[in-house]
């Protein structure tokens, strides 16, 4: 007899509006979550204000870099907004962040240490 294990969603869905768009769970990519987040951090300190074109080449290339090819303009397209724009993009890594923590690293943890402590009952 076989064991059946069902194959989990190796994506997370992110619905904004009536766009989704979708983002892998590989490890690449998980990677790429954590280093753009900080270096796009540091790229918009630097960013004069009166240069919406600098920084909407830099959300250009997160978005690009996180979410596949096309997903700038595709969120841009809702709003026309490089403001609104990066309010997007942070809510869409903070939120990639928190399930990605949530399906590895926080439940993971937690479970292992159950484990143990059942182990030394």
């Amino acid at each position: 007899m076989a064991i059946k294990i069902q194959t989990k969603k190796a994506h997370i869905p992110i619905e904004i509006g009536d766009l989704t768009l979708y983002f892998d769970m590989t490890d690449e990519n998980i990677n790429r979550l954590y280093n753009t987040h900080e270096e796009m951090a540091k790229k918009f300190d630097k960013v004069d204000t009166n240069s919406p074109e600098k920084a909407r080449e830099i959300l250009k290339e997160a978005f690009d870099y996180i979410l596949g090819d096309g997903a700038f303009e595709k969120v841009y397209a809702l709003s026309g907004s490089i403001i609104t724009t990066t309010e997007y993009f942070e809510a869409i890594t903070l939120a990639i962040r928190d399930k990605v923590q949530e399906r590895t690293g926080q439940t993971s943890q937690q479970k292992l240490q159950k484990y143990l402590q059942n182990k030394k009952k």
